[in-house]
C-alpha cells in the first residue's frame, strides 16, 4: 500500500507510526522499499522520464490513501523546510508550476506561492486514485474513522496481531501539531495567489474541512478543474471564476458566491410543528425570530436560510417579511452607523480613567447585545476588508457606487466585500434567493408579512396559525424612517437608488404585490 499527498504533511510521523505497530513501511528517505507497504509523497506523483530522488521499485502499490494536513501549518512548512534534494526541480516535473525563472524561490513569499501550488497539484493529482483519505489532524485527535483506516492497513498487510490501544499510544504526544503557530493566513496567500488560495480552499472542502466564513474566498462557488496540459499536471479556476470580481454586480453571481448551502449545514433537527421565519435583513427579521422563538422552541436568525431549506428540512410553515429594497439597503446603512457610533462611544467609555468596572462590562454587554440583533449582517473577515479601503464618513456612497460601476478603482474589492458569505445580507434579494426553488406545494405552506404592518400581520398569521404569539416585541425602531424617500436621498445618490431599483426590479414588483399599501403609509409619513 502507498500512503501520500503533498510534502511536509507528516509522512514520517506516519511511517513511524506503522512500524511502531510492527509493519515494515519504508519513507521515501529509507534506502529500500518496505515489504508491507510505504509512506511517501515522492512516489504519490511522477511520471516517466522523472528522476525520482528515492528507491524505485517495478512494482505497482495495491491500494492507495490520500493524507492531507491543514494548509496553513502545510504550506509555511513546505515554504521553509529544507531537503536532501531540490523538492521544486522533482515536484515541476510532473506538474505545471508556471513560468519559473532563475530567482523564483528567492523570497519568502516567493516559496509561498510555490508551496501553495504544491499543495494543490500534488493533492489534486492523488485524490484521482486515492481509495479513501484523512486527515494528519484527525489522526493526532484519535478520530474514529481515521484510526479505522491505520487499523485496516495493519490487518491487512502486517504480519503481526494489530492493536488499537498500542496505537493510541502511539499517536498519543507524538506529533505535536496542536502548539505549533499558524504559520500564514487566508488573506496572505489569497494576496500571493488569489486563485490557487480559492482552490486549495475548495480541496479541503472536497475532503471534509470548514473554511472559517471569515476566511472564505468568494471564487469557491465555482469550483477548480484539474487535467494533463503538454504532459504536466495542471489546475486553473474556470474562466467564470477568474473574471468573478471584473465584471458587473449580479445577483446571481453573489448568490453562488455566498455559498449558500451552509445554512443547511448549521440547522437543527426541524419538525413539521415548527413555524419558523426566514431572515430577510432589516425587514423586521430579529423581530419575527423572537416572536416565533417561543412557539417554536427555536430562535432561528440566518440571513443565508430561505424558505425552500427550512421547509425542505421539516419546519411546518414559514413566514416570510417584506419590504422595498431601498428601504432594506438604507435601513443596513442607518444599522452600520448606529453600530458603528455605539463601538466609538464604548471604546472611548472603556479607555475612560473614570469609568468603574461595572460601567465597563455594562458597556461590553451592550455591545455583544447590540452586534447580535442583527446577527451575521457583516463577517468580521469582510467587515476588516471593507474599512480598510472605503471611509466610513463615505461609506453609502462610495461602496454602492464601487459596486455599481466597473471602472470604479475599487469595484474589485467592493465585490469581494459583497459576495462573501455573511457580509453585507441587506443585498441577499428575496425572490431570487429566499423565494428560490419554492414548490406550489410549499407555497401553501408560506405567510408574508410587511414590515410597515409587521403587528397587525402577525396578529392574523398567529390567529391563522394558532400561534397564540407575542405581538408586542418590537426588536428595532429608527428615529430617521429608510422608507422615507427623502431619508433615502441622504444615504444614496439617485443615480444609486434608481440601480438598485433596476437590479432588484423582481422583489420590488414582488413587495408591491403582498405590500403595495406600504407605500401609502411612507408616502403619509413623509
Amino acid at each position: 500500500f502507498l500512503v501520500t499527498g503533498a510534502s511536509r504533511s507528516g509522512t514520517r510521523f506516519l511511517t513511524n507510526l506503522f512500524q511502531g505497530l510492527g509493519m515494515n513501511v519504508s519513507h521515501h528517505s529509507d534506502p529500500v522499499r518496505g515489504a508491507d507497504g510505504a509512506v511517501s509523497w515522492v512516489h504519490g506523483f511522477h511520471r516517466s522520464g522523472c528522476v525520482v530522488p528515492s528507491w524505485q521499485s517495478p512494482r505497482f502499490f495495491s491500494k492507495a490513501f490520500l493524507m492531507l494536513r491543514d494548509p496553513l501549518k502545510q504550506i509555511p512548512s513546505r515554504a521553509e523546510s529544507t531537503d536532501d534534494f531540490d523538492w521544486l526541480e522533482f515536484a515541476r516535473c510532473a506538474a505545471d508550476f508556471g513560468p519559473l525563472g532563475p530567482s523564483t524561490s528567492a523570497t519568502a513569499v516567493d516559496r509561498l506561492r510555490l508551496a501553495l501550488k504544491h499543495y494543490v497539484l500534488q493533492n489534486s493529482f492523488v485524490e484521482k486514485y486515492a481509495e479513501k483519505s484523512f486527515w494528519l489532524e484527525d489522526l493526532d485527535a484519535h478520530h474514529p474513522a481515521t484510526l479505522d483506516i491505520i487499523l485496516g492497513l495493519c490487518e491487512e498487510f502486517a504480519s503481526t496481531a494489530c492493536n488499537e490501544v498500542k496505537l493510541r499510544t502511539l499517536i498519543s504526544g507524538a506529533l505535536p501539531i496542536d502548539s505549533e503557530p499558524l504559520g500564514v493566513g487566508w488573506p496572505q496567500l489569497a494576496f500571493i495567489d488569489r486563485p490557487f488560495a480559492a482552490m486549495a480552499q475548495t480541496l479541503i472542502r472536497r475532503h471534509g474541512k470548514d473554511i472559517s466564513v471569515d476566511d472564505q474566498l468568494p471564487e469557491m462557488g465555482w469550483g477548480f478543474h484539474c487535467d494533463f496540459n503538454n504532459d504536466l499536471w495542471s489546475c486553473a479556476l474556470p474562466p467564470e471564476a477568474e473574471s468573478l470580481l471584473d465584471r458587473s454586480f449580479s445577483l446571481e453571481d453573489m448568490i453562488r458566491s455566498k455559498d449558500t448551502a451552509l445554512c443547511a449545514k448549521k440547522l437543527p433537527p426541524l419538525n413539521g410543528s415548527m413555524v419558523l421565519s426566514v431572515s430577510v435583513a432589516r425587514t423586521g427579521s430579529e423581530t419575527l425570530s423572537q416572536m416565533l422563538a417561543e412557539s417554536s422552541g427555536l430562535h432561528l436568525h440566518d440571513h443565508q436560510c430561505n424558505a425552500h431549506t427550512l421547509l425542505e428540512h421539516g419546519a411546518g410553515h414559514v413566514i416570510v417579511s417584506l419590504r422595498h429594497p431601498v428601504s432594506r439597503i438604507v435601513s443596513g446603512m442607518q444599522w452600520h452607523t448606529r453600530l458603528h457610533n455605539l463601538s466609538l462611544s464604548i471604546e472611548a467609555a472603556l479607555n475612560s480613567s473614570n469609568m468603574s468596572k461595572i460601567s465597563k462590562s455594562q458597556a461590553k454587554a451592550a455591545a455583544g447585545d447590540d452586534e447580535q440583533s442583527d446577527n451575521g449582517q457583516l463577517s468580521h473577515g469582510a467587515y476588516s476588508l471593507q474599512k480598510e479601503v472605503f471611509s466610513f464618513d463615505d461609506f453609502n456612497h462610495s461602496y454602492v457606487d464601487a459596486l455599481r460601476n466597473t471602472s470604479d478603482p475599487n469595484h474589485r474589492i467592493a465585490l469581494d466585500v459583497q459576495y462573501r458569505p455573511y457580509s453585507n445580507n441587506i443585498f441577499i434579494p428575496v425572490v431570487d434567493f429566499y423565494m428560490k426553488g419554492i414548490t406550489n406545494e410549499e407555497l401553501k405552506r408560506l405567510s408574508f408579512v410587511c414590515t410597515c404592518t409587521l403587528k397587525e400581520d402577525m396578529d392574523r398569521v398567529s390567529n391563522e396559525l394558532n400561534l397564540n404569539l407575542d405581538t408586542e416585541i418590537l426588536t428595532h425602531e429608527s428615529v430617521s424612517s429608510s422608507d422615507d424617500p427623502e431619508v433615502q436621498l441622504q444615504w444614496l445618490s439617485q443615480r444609486n437608488i434608481d440601480w438598485i431599483r433596476e437590479i432588484y426590479a423582481a422583489d420590488e414588483a414582488f413587495y408591491l404585490q403582498h405590500c403595495s399599501h406600504c407605500e401609502s403609509i411612507a408616502n403619509q409619513a413623509a
